[in-house]
């Protein structure tokens, strides 16, 4: 596997030459600071530009394209790491070794064509697809209520308004309303003529080649917007952990938890708090897994995840109604038997080995390799034997003196609860 950058001025051009696969697939990434009231639009955006082109103005007529490219493959995502957002648009399509020359050239156009030559006349979207991408949009807000953990985490997070894990990931009812199709187009185009712009190409590739086939056909002017630092601010450490609940009409409860990450290094926020979340609750080997759930049965699961650039971990369990203060005197203990090195040496080789496996895995798909490059381009991430070795060489008092770092901040219950109950 070879790794080229091309500084093509107005963007960074990143290729990753590896025979692993017959398909060739490209990312185009639009890096830009988060704020609360772009979420609503750039969902919108991430799904109206994959359903009609200027070119290619009605839905039947892109799909029929995609065909003619050999089932050429469209996507996009949006995503959210700490301050900054990633857009991202991409393609996936059989190698013109196997099909026929010219075809990389092809493929590659009309994704910049799908992003770049949207369905626009007279300064506005279309006004059907703009319809469909609400309705759809709509459907997902309204769907995260039926999924109570979602739910839980989401009512968890919203406790800290000030910071960006607040914000609903799909975005807002109330904002729908107001976009139409002209200040869409208005919004779209501030997109892509003030983010940084990255683009990924994964396959068994000539560099040269795809440089050019970009040169050729991407034009796009010098800008450096100014960049924000990455990391969310630290929450000051409680007191006294704040306690909030809801009733929801439902067979179990949602317990969620969240705890702030303070002063942690470089080392400690890539890879030491890695193997920390394993053993705390990444598996069902996990100590969270064992009290909670193993010894004392009052969950019907029981997990923990970080944002290490949020600054915060957070834990989460299923539990029988009525069970959340017994659970959380168990998580308490759990975090503070950690800190005082209460934990089993094979658990810490066992979670360093499951990370391990974890960053070797993620070369195995396309998307995962560039998930890889994309971090060291976000957080200046190591190449992956560093990552590994530096995960090899972490020590028990390494998980403790972390351990000493994490602070309960907040908890919310989602209590559930049968009408009449």
């Amino acid at each position: 596997m070879k790794y080229t950058n091309y500084d093509m001025n107005a963007y960074n051009l990143h290729i990753i030459n590896t025979n692993k696969f017959k398909t060739i697939t490209v990312e185009v990434d639009f890096r830009y600071s988060v704020n609360a009231k772009s979420i609503t639009k750039t969902n919108i955006l991430k799904d109206m530009l994959l359903s009609s082109s200027y070119n290619y103005p009605s839905e039947i007529e892109l799909v029929k394209e995609t065909e003619n490219l050999y089932d050429l493959k469209l996507s996009s995502s949006n995503i959210r790491i700490g301050n900054d957002n990633v857009l991202s648009f991409r393609t996936r399509f059989l190698n013109e070794i196997y099909t026929e020359n010219k075809m990389n050239e092809e493929s590659i156009k009309f994704l910049l064509d799908v992003i770049f030559n949207p369905n626009v006349k007279n300064g506005k979207f279309n006004d059907e697809d703009l319809k469909k991408s609400k309705n759809k949009l709509a459907k997902n807000i309204h769907s995260i209520k039926d999924n109570k953990l979602k739910y839980a985490l989401f009512n968890l997070f919203s406790k800290y308004p000030d910071k960006p894990y607040s914000y609903n990931p799909y975005g807002y009812i109330e904002e729908l309303d107001e976009i139409d199709s002209e200040n869409l187009y208005t919004y779209y185009k501030d997109i892509i003529n003030n983010s940084i712009i990255d683009i990924f190409v994964v396959g068994d590739v000539d560099g040269d080649k795809i440089k050019n086939i970009f040169k050729d056909n991407f034009k796009a002017y010098m800008f450096h917007p100014k960049r924000v630092d990455i990391l969310v601010k630290e929450l000051e450490p409680a007191k006294r952990i704040k306690k909030y609940k809801d009733i929801e009409d439902a067979n179990q409860s949602q317990f969620t938890m969240l705890c702030s990450l303070n002063g942690l290094t470089d080392f400690e926020r890539k890879y030491v708090l890695l193997v920390y979340n394993e053993m705390l609750g990444g598996s069902s080997n996990s100590i969270l897994f064992d009290t909670v759930r193993g010894k004392n049965s009052y969950a019907y699961y029981v997990n923990s995840s970080h944002k290490a650039y949020d600054n915060i971990l957070f834990i989460y369990a299923g539990v029988e109604p009525g069970n959340d203060e017994a659970v959380l005197k168990l998580v308490r203990k759990s975090l503070v038997d950690i800190s005082k090195g209460k934990f089993d040496d094979e658990l810490l080789e066992a979670s360093k080995k499951a990370i391990i496996s974890g960053i070797t895995t993620s070369f195995d798909y396309p998307v995962g390799i560039i998930n890889n490059y994309l971090a060291k381009v976000l957080v200046n991430s190591e190449d992956a034997d560093v990552r590994i070795r530096n995960i090899e060489k972490i020590t028990r008092d390494d998980i403790i003196s972390l351990s000493k770092k994490v602070k309960p901040n907040a908890v919310y219950v989602l209590e559930g609860q049968h009408e009449g109950d």
